[in-house]
């Protein structure tokens, strides 16, 4: 259409030309734009529609521009747009692809909201919990410490977006990484298992966690320790000591140590030390140091560790100390165990012999030079077994085992060995857990005997109280019956049963009250077994029952503290015994009566035979007139007649002055040999007549002593008297003084037929007197008038003899000084009588 109104419209077309004109050469048109119009031949009017239709066009063409720009561009934004969205939905699910390819727990927090859990990819082994609500209550499923520093470190993640990356721990001890990263809405907590180098780079960081902690811990502990510690650096300066160390050079501190580098050890032990290090070897030694202004003994420890080292002082002061009492101990422990009686040997874990006791060598008679080459167990059991110093078995290797198998275990053992000698050793092992071994061997052989002799013993005992007549009953230091005898029980009548219940005394004493109730004689009884005086007496008397019987009790106090009560029945026997008295008194009155009568009769006699001896010797005087042979024979005969009744009639005067009491000795100083010859010249007529030979010995230390020596002469006279008359004709008689200690000993022996063993014992009885076959007859009377005067003299008599084989009696006298006889009589030892056990004299007086 446009183009049509431009054909009818040349103006209009010479317009659009002239305007084409101006836009091509717009110079020329700005300068005359008038001329120019006019020489194009165009109005105004026209000029103007055309300029309207050339701006309308030049708007469409430049709108039209632009759309096409804007088309294109619009085109090219939709597919940049396409573009970039596939290429996001690429990398979305690339970035899926790698959450879901790692294990891993996501967690996403979006401003103030909850957390949200956005993967969870870990292993449910792990530990982890699946929601987020559980995942963010860290104490539920982690570690404590680990729960208490993730929390933390989460609240300056959500506070000041403070990231992390921390390794954490769980409940059940596995090893996770803990990531906090801030995002432009809120926090992103990534929980992942850690592998491979992570791994490796956590387990490192662990190790150096826990060796740090352990240095610090090393260090702190070493800083407790009350030794010098210290560590010196690879320059062989100190670079770290603890408080001992300080203390003990005296420095304010630690750290003035380092840096003065004040040394503990001198320099020689210093040098010494280094020469120990380049050897290779750790160095230990002790060594003196003055520390606190005292001289202290320490044990040395130096460790090299490459060119840097350690080394620690241990006072051993104390232990010094200990070690020397231990030290003295052990050797007092030594030599009371070589004392004692009991076997001991100790073995070392490999069962070699450490030590023993000489009681161990003298059981076993083993060598000393073998024993300290230190055996084994089995090796000494071998050797016992070939000396038969072993129990018979009959599989040695099977009990030697067993025995050497007691080494694993840690418990006692108890054994006895019977041995083919007849001893019995008891075997006590005490095996310790470090291995070793300690024996005891005690010979109880005799403690096996003695115990089977006591119990031998107790079953006598037992037999012999259950069938004693008397009652046996033994009350406890408690007051109860302990022990009793069929007997006891019978005396009183109790019940057996009852008695074995173990009743106390006041139940027994209720019960034998049936049979006698005397409250006097129970009191004593109960106070006896009751008493706890320190000095208990024993009771005994008698008790008369109202059925007639009468008991004889008695209690005795035993060592234990226990209480013996017996009970006899001594009714028969009181019954004998007042029989006994009544005719003992009847005798005692007859003898006397028989006494009284001899002694006057003998003194009735004596007066008539003093006048017959008197006149016999004056008849044979040469002042009568001469006799014949026949005469002078039988005055002879009455003179030795008659001087033989007046010896015993003498004698008889002497047993009654004796008897009475009224005999007494006049003691002095007394030669033996002159008594001895007194002796003699009685008998000498007799020892003619007979042709028997008298031989006198006299010791020089028995020559003087003390006595009554008219009555020493008397007594030998009788003994020689007797030994005369059972003499055989031609035979010897021989008479010994000497001194036994502090007796005077005077012995006559004789060798005539001698005593039968059954008379001996009553040689020395009154009118006692048997021939034996011999010529001699007598009154019986001689020696015991000897017995009756050596006892005076405080003396003794012994008679030893057999049959055929003669006879020796013996008088012996205790020796008294002379001094002792100034007085009239003796009554008691004087000076060393008394020192000597010399018993003292009875009243002495010349004869009757």
């Amino acid at each position: 259409m446009l183009a049509g109104v431009l054909l009818k419209n040349i103006s209009g077309l010479r317009s659009l030309v002239f305007l084409l004109a101006v836009a091509a050469f717009p110079g020329a048109a700005a300068a005359n734009p008038l001329e120019l119009i006019a020489d194009f031949g165009i109005d105004a009017r026209s000029f103007l529609l055309v300029g309207i239709f050339a701006g309308s066009m030049v708007f469409a063409v430049f709108a039209g521009g632009l759309f096409l720009r804007a088309a294109r561009r619009a085109g090219k934004a939709e597919t940049l747009a396409r573009e970039n969205a596939e290429h996001l939905d690429g990398e979305r699910a690339s970035i899926r692809s790698l959450i879901a390819a790692e294990p891993q727990v996501l967690l996403r927090w979006e401003l103030d909201g909850p957390p949200e859990l956005a993967a969870v990819t870990l292993d449910a082994d792990l530990g982890v919990p699946a929601k987020a609500e559980e995942v963010v209550r860290y104490a539920d499923w982690l570690e404590s410490t680990s729960a208490v520093e993730l929390e933390e470190r989460m609240s300056c993640l959500l506070e000041a977006g403070e990231s992390f990356a921390h390794l954490v721990e769980t409940a059940s001890g596995k090893q996770l990484e803990a990531i906090g990263r801030a995002s432009a809405s809120g926090a992103i907590l990534k929980i992942r298992d850690i592998t491979g180098d992570r791994k490796d780079v956590a387990t490192i960081g662990n190790e150096r966690k826990q060796l740090s902690q352990d240095k610090d811990v090393t260090r702190s502990l070493y800083d407790a320790l009350p030794m010098p510690v210290w560590f010196r650096n690879p320059d062989g300066k100190l670079g770290w000591v603890n408080q001992a160390y300080a203390r003990a050079v005296d420095a304010a501190n630690t750290s003035e140590v380092c840096e003065q580098q004040i040394e503990f050890l001198s320099k020689r032990q210093r040098t010494e030390t280094q020469r120990t290090f380049e050897e290779g070897k750790s160095h230990s030694k002790r060594i003196h140091a003055i520390v606190s202004g005292e001289r202290k003994a320490f044990d040395v420890i130096a460790l090299p560790f490459g060119q840097a080292s350690a080394g620690i002082a241990i006072d051993v002061a104390a232990l010094e100390v200990a070690e020397s009492a231990l030290s003295r101990h052990i050797e007092d422990h030594t030599r009371t165990l070589d004392r004692i009686a009991t076997a001991v040997a100790i073995f070392t874990p490999d069962q070699r012999l450490q030590y023993y006791n000489q009681a161990f060598m003298d059981l076993w008679k083993l060598e000393e030079a073998w024993l300290e080459a230190s055996p084994s167990d089995g090796e000494i059991l071998d050797t016992l077994r070939q000396r038969r110093c072993l129990p018979e078995e009959a599989d040695y290797r099977s009990w030697k085992q067993k025995h050497l198998d007691r080494y694993e275990t840690t418990s006692s053992h108890d054994d006895r060995w019977h041995l083919p000698d007849g001893r019995t050793i008891h075997v006590v092992a005490n095996h310790v857990a470090d291995g070793s071994a300690t024996y005891l061997y005690e010979n109880i052989t005799e403690q096996l005997a003695l115990k089977s002799r006591y119990n031998a013993l107790i079953l006598v005992q037992k037999e012999t109280l259950d069938h004693l007549r008397e009652g046996v009953a033994v009350f406890g230091t408690d007051g109860r019956l302990k022990l009793f005898n069929p007997s006891f029980a019978s005396i009183w009548k109790l019940n057996v049963e009852a008695l074995k219940d173990e009743p106390h005394i006041d139940e027994v004493i209720g019960w034998c009250r049936v049979l006698l109730d005397d409250d006097d004689a129970w009191d004593e009884v109960k106070c006896a077994i009751t008493s706890i005086d320190d000095e208990r007496e024993p009771l005994e008397g008698h008790l008369g029952r109202p059925d007639g019987s009468m008991l004889a009790y008695a209690g005795t106090p035993l060592p234990d503290g226990a209480t013996l009560l017996t009970y006899v029945d001594i009714t028969d026997s009181k019954r004998v015994e007042h029989a006994l008295i009544e005719r003992n008194e009847a005798l005692v009155a007859g003898d006397r009566l028989k006494s009284a009568f001899i002694s006057h009769v003998s003194y009735e006699l004596r007066t008539p035979l003093t006048n017959i001896i008197g006149f016999s010797e004056l008849l044979t005087s040469p002042a009568t007139g001469p006799l014949n042979e026949r005469q002078r024979d039988y005055l002879g005969d009455i003179q030795t007649s008659s001087d033989s009744l007046l010896t015993i009639i003498n004698d008889i005067l002497d047993l009654a002055t004796i008897d009475a009491g009224s005999l007494e000795l006049s003691i002095a100083p007394v030669k033996a040999e002159e008594v001895i010859e007194a002796a003699v010249v009685g008998v000498r007529e007799r020892l003619k007549h007979g042709a028997l030979d008298l031989g006198v010995n006299v010791s020089e230390d028995a020559k003087d002593f003390v006595a009554d020596g008219k009555r020493v002469t008397q007594v030998l006279f009788n003994l020689l008297s007797n030994a005369i008359g059972f003499s055989e004709s031609g035979g010897s008689i021989i008479l010994d003084c000497r001194r036994e200690e502090n007796m005077i000993a005077i012995s006559v022996e004789d060798k005539g037929r001698g005593i039968p063993e059954d008379y001996q014992e009553s040689a020395f009885d009154r009118f006692e007197t048997r021939p034996q076959g011999s010529r001699h007859r007598g009154a019986g009377l001689g020696l015991t008038i000897v017995k009756n005067l050596v006892e005076l003299h405080g003396g003794s008599v012994s008679l030893t003899s057999a049959p055929g084989a003669g006879t020796t009696v013996t008088v012996r006298l205790p020796v008294r000084e002379a001094m002792a006889a100034k007085g009239p009589a003796l009554d008691t030892p004087q000076g060393d009588e008394a020192e000597q056990g010399v018993p003292p004299l009875p009243p002495a007086a010349a004869t009757g």
